[in-house]
């Protein structure tokens, strides 16, 4: 066996099960040398990241699958890592902090006991290693759910208030634009009024205003202004308000990370 090779192999083990499959078989070929290839796991799982600890339990499981298979009347295998499972769980249940990664971890104790490859009492032992970090995690995903929960619940009531608020705005903005129509009405009217007041003159004076006829084209053209920019504005504020409508109901709300902070950002529409 060579011990570099094993060694570098280990070390750059990934999660692809072709990787896994490649050093055990590697190990496998090697029974006799079960106690090295068992010392040299253990000391990559103990010094490993946390997020890697679960691949070298995966290595150790695939070993002993292979050697089951093999069926060897020894075991060698089996015997070199039951004596240091214990020690290796409870590195796992104190460095992993993903309650997947522990799930896992119970996953692999469950075929062993299914496989009768060690005592029942003894995979017991290892569940009741990894049984508080678990509670703790479940706990604490608890937790975190709950205030999740809370907080969509507090969104919803925000999103519901701040619609409110803006169908308010709209409203009002609506009798802004109303009030500009009757302005527009009360200007035309004027200048009928005046028009017809003109009329009359000319019919029974015979007199022709010039400065009354410059100052009626001078409110003609500013009440075609008024108007025509009224109704500019009233066609983008319905345009606003049904952009508005469409994107409440498409947004639906939309899983936002922080729905809050989303929706401080809108405005109302000016």
């Amino acid at each position: 066996m060579d011990i570099k090779q094993l060694e570098r192999q280990v070390k750059e083990i990934t999660e692809l099960q072709d990787s896994i499959k490649q050093t055990s078989n590697y190990c496998s070929t090697f029974p006799e040398h079960s106690g090295m290839v068992a010392f040299i796991i253990e000391n990559e799982f103990i010094s490993a990241r946390k997020e890697r600890k679960k691949l070298y339990l995966f290595l150790i499981h695939q070993i002993i699958l292979d050697e089951k298979n093999a069926k060897r009347m020894d075991y060698p295998y089996v015997k070199c890592f039951g004596q240091k499972l214990k020690k290796l769980i409870l590195d796992y249940a104190y460095q992993v902090d993903d309650i997947a990664d522990l799930e896992k971890a119970y996953a692999v104790i469950r075929r062993w006991e299914k496989d009768l490859i060690y005592h029942p009492i003894f995979l017991d032992k290892l569940r009741g290693i990894l049984q508080p970090k678990y509670d703790e995690l479940k706990y604490q995903q608890m937790i975190v759910n709950q205030i999740h929960q809370n907080e969509l619940a507090s969104n919803k009531i925000l999103v519901q208030n701040l619609q409110i608020i803006q169908q308010f705005d709209s409203t009002y903005k609506l009798y802004l634009h109303l009030k500009s129509l009757r302005d527009i009405d009360d200007k035309c009217l004027d200048f009928n009024t005046n028009f017809d007041k003109y009329m009359m003159k000319c019919e029974l004076e015979k007199i022709e205003d010039y400065e009354m006829i410059d100052d009626l084209l001078e409110q003609g053209e500013a009440s075609k202004n008024y108007l025509s920019e009224n109704i500019c504005q009233t066609q983008i504020h319905y345009l606003d308000l049904a952009r508005l409508g469409e994107q409440l109901i498409k947004e639906d709300y939309e899983k936002k990370d922080n729905k809050i902070e989303y929706y401080k950002s809108k405005r109302p529409i000016q």
